[in-house]
């Protein structure tokens, strides 16, 4: 989940891209395929945090927590927390293992995009792959902090709070952003494993229409339960928010 590049090689014609790329996508940059991409696992990432949230709020059910008070704040938090836990892994395996076994996330195959070493047109492997992913699942968890509603992360409840250093959210804030927003060639994830990102050749430079279709309905059961459960936890700090001047 870096930054945008605007590396551009050599395009090749249809007939070695594999298909005929209908969408047009031969004609946009590598910057707007990868913001797209971008956008395509971040809804992904929401499937897997809805079925992190739905395992916890699952477990409290069967543990005979249902009661009149199971959303509280506190039970919210855990609903969260869950799904950050598993949107977390997620991004591991996706824009970690498998980027660097197969060269792609699942968003960047949807948009024909490769993850290589530059100059060998090949990709990374598994071990610059976790470290790309394992980056970015840091990045990710140190950002949500700095949403001012003290939402809770992992690092956050599990480590010291002596650890705990606010101004390395907004940090991450940038190192994520920038990158995305100025354009640059190889964001702060690409430097960190030495890649860069290309168009795609071959026969499976793409994902297949079949697997789009079946993407595109996980994409809105993902959204509708982030939805979902932020909902249920804007219900109990929105009253707080208002009162905040007051409880300083």
């Amino acid at each position: 989940m870096s930054g945008p590049d605007t590396h551009e090689p050599h395009a090749p014609d249809g007939d070695a891209l594999g298909d005929d790329r209908q969408d047009g996508s031969e004609h946009r940059s590598v910057a707007d395929l990868r913001r797209s991409a971008l956008a395509q696992d971040a809804l992904l990432f929401c499937v897997a945090f809805t079925a992190g949230a739905s395992v916890v709020l699952l477990a409290r059910l069967l543990g005979g927590a249902a009661d009149p008070d199971l959303w509280t704040v506190g039970r919210s938090d855990d609903l969260l927390l869950g799904g950050l836990v598993a949107g977390e892994l997620f991004l591991v395996w996706n824009n970690g293992w498998r980027q660097g076994v197969r060269g792609h996330s699942i968003g960047k195959h949807r948009e024909g995009l490769l993850v290589v070493r530059p100059g060998t047109a090949r990709p990374t492997g598994a071990p610059r792959g976790l470290l790309r992913g394992l980056t970015a699942a840091l990045l990710l968890d140190l950002a949500v902090a700095a949403i001012p509603i003290g939402l809770p992360t992992v690092l956050r409840r599990f480590t010291p709070e002596a650890w705990h250093v606010g101004a390395a959210a907004y940090v991450a804030v940038l190192l994520l952003l920038v990158p995305l927003l100025v354009g640059l060639r190889r964001g702060v994830l690409d430097r960190v494993a030495g890649t860069e990102v290309v168009r795609a050749v071959g026969a499976d430079a793409v994902t297949s229409d079949p697997r789009r279709r079946a993407l595109v309905v996980l994409d809105l059961v993902g959204l509708a339960g982030v939805l979902a459960v932020c909902a249920a936890h804007l219900s109990f700090v929105w009253p707080l928010i208002w009162r905040w001047p007051g409880l300083l």
